[in-house]
Formats: structure tokens, C-alpha cells, sequence
């Protein structure tokens, strides 16, 4: 058995099919901009562009759809996490807007999950009190009645939810004593106990030694198949993205634009990840090479370069980048 090319509505414009998915997000014309001071002497404030999404006139918006795996990837510092950042709420766009189910973000909310790269647990709260709180901090947590959520209902859930991330006999253990690995468990299950409609990730597993990053890719794969939540992840590492992704988007140099968008081959729901890297091992790192040659293609492109350094950035997204480019992976 070879590839097996996803088709769908959702991912191709070109397919006809009697069933429309409604996109969970949408990312239209979105560009970040920071004031930045100048050097003495040549007064006023700079601006510094992080995130440019800016298309040509008959460009569409950027769309990721109900239970997608979608993979944000690009060299560090060039704009993923700022891109991250705005569909979280956190940071507003300077144009453009970012559509979830067809309502406009303006501000974090409980409907999205974020897990940063960085240790974020309360050192002074427990495994199990670290993710209550983030429970309790959404006042119009309900049971399945429509009643608030009692204080047991409440642990049920809490232990559900680190269950399911293997923390199961940590409850007691405080942040000091865990792991890397273990407290990124602990922040991914505070980022699923309120059952986030999208899971936002931000190079997670950046910091963690390579044997325990398998471990936990594994167990993000296994969440995803336990609750076919949307997930979005930012990673520089391209095996990486090949093991997670249904989609994979490869950015720019900074400012992050979209250039290349890639399908992944291999169907997750026929032939799972771990399946396909070790069944398929030839198949599976041809499309991981062909990702990894056009992520070094668009850091090595002396054009892109120049043009950063001139800081033309209407010619910079015209010329050099344009629409997304579709990538044949069959």
C-alpha cells in the first residue's frame, strides 16, 4: 500500500462534492505590526512587521476546518507564534480579522486551549490543583443538566482530564518535582479541562529532550484521537510536523506569509502516524524531505532576503511569496 492523498471539500478548491464543511477558523488578510524606536537621532517610532497574510486582490482566506491537525511551520523568530497569538486573542491584528464558526475573535476565550512552550504551572498549587483552577476560573462551567458544575463534578473532570494525559498518579505532586515532560502534561491538561472547541500549541516540546518530545507527539496524537479536537501547532522542526499534521503550512522569514500549503499523504483515520512512519518508512520520509526542501528553500532564497533587508514589504509579499502554493504529495 502507498500514499493514500487526502480529498476532501475541506482542503481542495477544485473538488466536487455533495458535503460542505463550514471552516473553524478563518484567517482573512490578517498583517501584525509593532511600533519599534528608532535609533537617536532619526526620531519618531518604526514599525516592525511580524505577521503579513496580506494576499494578492484574488487571494481567499486561510481555512482550518473541525478535527484538522494543522501545522504552523517555519524557522524560528520568523512570526509563527505572533500568527498563534492573534487566533488565540491575545494580540490583536493591526489589519484583517481572524473568523471562528463565522464570529469574529476579539479577546481570548475558553473556546480556545493555548499551551506555550514555556513551564506555566502555579509552583504553589499541586498537579490536580493547577488544573482545577483553570476550571474554576470559568464561572459558567455547566454539567451535562445545564447546572453549574459542583465541586465534585468538577474533580470527575479534573481527574478525566489528567487520566488522559497519563498524570493519573501525580495528583499531589507539585510543579518542582515534575518533569519537562510532566509539566507539559500538566499545561495541556489545563488547556483541555474546559473542552476547547481548538487547541492552540506553541512549539510545546521545544525544550524537552528528544526521547520524551516522541513520547509526548505520541500522546497528543492519542488526545487527538480521543476527542478529534482542532488543533493548531507551531514547530520549526519538520519531522515533527510530519508526524503530527494533516496539514502543514511552511512560512517565510519574518514577516510570517504562508507560502507553501502541504497535505499530508498518509490519512490519519486509515493508517495512524506511528503506522505509517514505521510500515512505510520510504514513502513517509520522501514527504518529510520534500517538506524540509521547501522550508530551506524559502530560508535560503537570496530574493526573500534582500528584500526583508530593504524592509519592502509590499514588494517582499507581491513578488516573492503571492498565493499560497498548493504541493502535489501524490
Amino acid at each position: 500500500m502507498g500514499f493514500t492523498p487526502i480529498l476532501s471539500e475541506a482542503l481542495t478548491d477544485n473538488m466536487s462534492t455533495t458535503v460542505k464543511v463550514s471552516p473553524k477558523l478563518e484567517l482573512i488578510d490578517l498583517e501584525l505590526r509593532y511600533a519599534v524606536p528608532r535609533k537617536r537621532g532619526e526620531g519618531g517610532a518604526g514599525t516592525f512587521v511580524a505577521v503579513d497574510l496580506v494576499g494578492v486582490d484574488h487571494a481567499q482566506p486561510i481555512q482550518i476546518y473541525p478535527a484538522e491537525f494543522t501545522i504552523l511551520l517555519g524557522p524560528s523568530g520568523c512570526g509563527k507564534s505572533s500568527l498563534l497569538r492573534m487566533l488565540a486573542g491575545l494580540e490583536q491584528p493591526t489589519k484583517g480579522k481572524v473568523l471562528k464558526d463565522g464570529i469574529e475573535i476579539d479577546g481570548p476565550g475558553k473556546d480556545r486551549g493555548m499551551v506555550f512552550q514555556s513551564y506555566t504551572s502555579f509552583p504553589w498549587l499541586t498537579v490536580e490543583g493547577n488544573v482545577q483552577f483553570a476550571l474554576q476560573l470559568r464561572k459558567n462551567s455547566k454539567n451535562k443538566w445545564g447546572k453549574r458544575k459542583t465541586i465534585a463534578e468538577q474533580r470527575e473532570k479534573v481527574h478525566s482530564i489528567l487520566r488522559l494525559v497519563g498524570l493519573s498518579d501525580s495528583l499531589d505532586k507539585y510543579p518542582k518535582t515534575l518533569s519537562g515532560g510532566m509539566k507539559q502534561r500538566v499545561a495541556i491538561a489545563r488547556a483541555l479541562v474546559n473542552d476547547p472547541d481548538i487547541l492552540l500549541m506553541d512549539e510545546p516540546f521545544g525544550a524537552l529532550d528528544p526521547h520524551i518530545r516522541v513520547k509526548m507527539q505520541e500522546l497528543v496524537l492519542a488526545i487527538e484521537r480521543e476527542l478529534r479536537t482542532t488543533i493548531l501547532f507551531v514547530t520549526h522542526d519538520a519531522k515533527e510536523a510530519v508526524f503530527l499534521g494533516d496539514t502543514i503550512y511552511i512560512s517565510t522569514l519574518c514577516p510570517c506569509f504562508l507560502k507553501y500549503r502541504m497535505v499530508h499523504p498518509f490519512v490519519k483515520e486509515e493508517i495512524p502516524r506511528e503506522t505509517a512512519k514505521r510500515e512505510y518508512a520510504k514513502d513517509f520520509l520522501l514527504f518529510q524531505r520534500e517538506v524540509e526542501d521547501r522550508m530551506q528553500s524559502l530560508i535560503e532564497d537570496p530574493e526573500i532576503t534582500r528584500r526583508i533587508e530593504e524592509g519592502d514589504w509590499t514588494a517582499f509579499k507581491r513578488s516573492a511569496l503571492g498565493l499560497i502554493e498548493e504541493i502535489d504529495t501524490n
